[in-house]
C-alpha cells in the first residue's frame, strides 16, 4: 500500500533528516535523532522560555512513539514505561544517553510497525505521531539555535 510506504519514508526523514539535499521537515543531518543529541544532560534538563524542558520533550515523545507501535501490533496494548515525563529529568549523561537510545529504539519500533496492514484507525494514529515527531524535531532543533553562544555542544 503506497500510504505505508510514504509515511515509512516520511518518519525516516523526520528521524534522520532527508536523504537528499532537502526535505519536508529539515536538511540534510538534521532529523529528530541529531537534533536531540545536541543537548547535554544539563540541558535537557533546564527549562526553555516557560516551556517543558528537552529531557521532558524527549521522554512524552519516546512514550507516544512507543504506544503508537505498541498499539498498531496489538490494539489493546498500554504504555510500559509508567515515568512521568513533566517530571522526569537525567541524572547524568548516561542516562540521557540511554533516553536518547530508547527514542532512537521507539522510532524504529514504529517504523518496523508500518510494515503490518493498517485499518483506517491506525493509519491515522500513524500518521498523528509522525506529524508530532516532526513538530518536537523542530522545536528542538528550534532552542538548540537559541542557546546562548558557546553552550551548545553541537
Amino acid at each position: 500500500m503506497p500510504h505505508r510506504e510514504l509515511l515509512r519514508d516520511t518518519l525516516r526523514e523526520v528521524l534522520y533528516g532527508p536523504g537528499g539535499l532537502c526535505g519536508l521537515f529539515s536538511e540534510p543531518g538534521e532529523g529528530l535523532l541529531h537534533a536531540a543529541h545536541a543537548f547535554t544532560a544539563a540541558q535537557a534538563r533546564a527549562p526553555h522560555s516557560g516551556q517543558p524542558s528537552v529531557a521532558a520533550r524527549v521522554m512524552t515523545l519516546r512514550h507516544a512513539l512507543q504506544l503508537t507501535a505498541a498499539t498498531l501490533t496489538d490494539p489493546h496494548a498500554l504504555l510500559i514505561d509508567p515515568t512521568d515525563p513533566h517530571t522526569w529529568a537525567p541524572a547524568d549523561d548516561a542516562a540521557w544517553r540511554a533516553e536518547l537510545v530508547a527514542l532512537a529504539g521507539a522510532g524504529q519500533a514504529l517504523y518496523d510497525a508500518l510494515y503490518r496492514p493498517l485499518s483506517a484507525e491506525g493509519l491515522r494514529e500513524a500518521h498523528g505521531a509522525v506529524v508530532q515527531a516532526a513538530r518536537e524535531a523542530a522545536v528542538l532543533r528550534f532552542i538548540r539555535d537559541t542557546l546562548p553562544a558557546g553552550s551548545s555542544r553541537g
